[in-house]
């Protein structure tokens, strides 16, 4: 049994699968303190679902970038599980990375105060680091890769199909000190 955990953001998306069929998801948009109903909605999904925890094999976790605060929630709940339980096998992907999906895309978020988080990707793959930049640079990005499309804050995109496109691409960490958020600070 496969658990999908991301708090990066404003929402919280809960997504339980087993041999690439989903059994349940939870979505909750606009979510200001998501670290507050984290656990909690956790523990109702699972009970809703006959499980527990230690049913769970597989945790892949979205690392960031995102609110700094969400970021954490979700890489401090897959390291506490994995400190808990030796055999969770964890793995991480970056924010970016799964808004893109396979797509060619400049996946972009909201970093506040004119910033933004960017990352560009060709089926999969990264081909422009992801970083923060200033939000005037994305007409720069726009102009370069023209016939990528702009997705944005995660809005409308199918977070199901963007599991399964990218689960292939989530990084298995082995060593729990490796469980890390993505912070990408600014260097302008």
């Amino acid at each position: 049994m496969n658990l999908f955990l991301d708090t990066s953001n404003n929402k919280l998306i809960i997504i339980l699968e087993k041999n690439n069929k989903v059994i349940d998801t939870l979505f909750l948009d606009n979510q200001i303190r998501v670290s507050d109903i984290v656990m909690n909605e956790l523990i109702i999904f699972l009970n809703k679902n006959n499980l527990t925890i230690k049913e769970i094999e597989n945790l892949y976790a979205i690392k960031g970038p995102g609110s700094y605060t969400g970021v954490r929630v979700a890489i401090t709940i897959v390291k506490t599980l994995k400190t808990l339980n030796e055999k969770f096998n964890v793995f991480t992907l970056s924010s970016l990375a799964f808004q893109a999906g396979n797509n060619k895309a400049i996946s972009v978020l909201d970093a506040r105060g004119a910033k933004i988080y960017l990352g560009i990707y060709d089926g999969g793959k990264n081909i422009i680091e992801d970083q923060l930049l200033p939000f005037e640079y994305l007409d720069d990005f726009q102009k370069q890769f023209s016939d990528f499309s702009l997705v944005t804050d995660y809005k409308d995109i199918d977070f199901k199909k963007c599991y399964f496109e990218t689960k292939s691409l989530f990084v298995e960490i082995k060593d729990l000190k490796d469980i890390k958020p993505l912070y990408i600070k600014s260097f302008i």
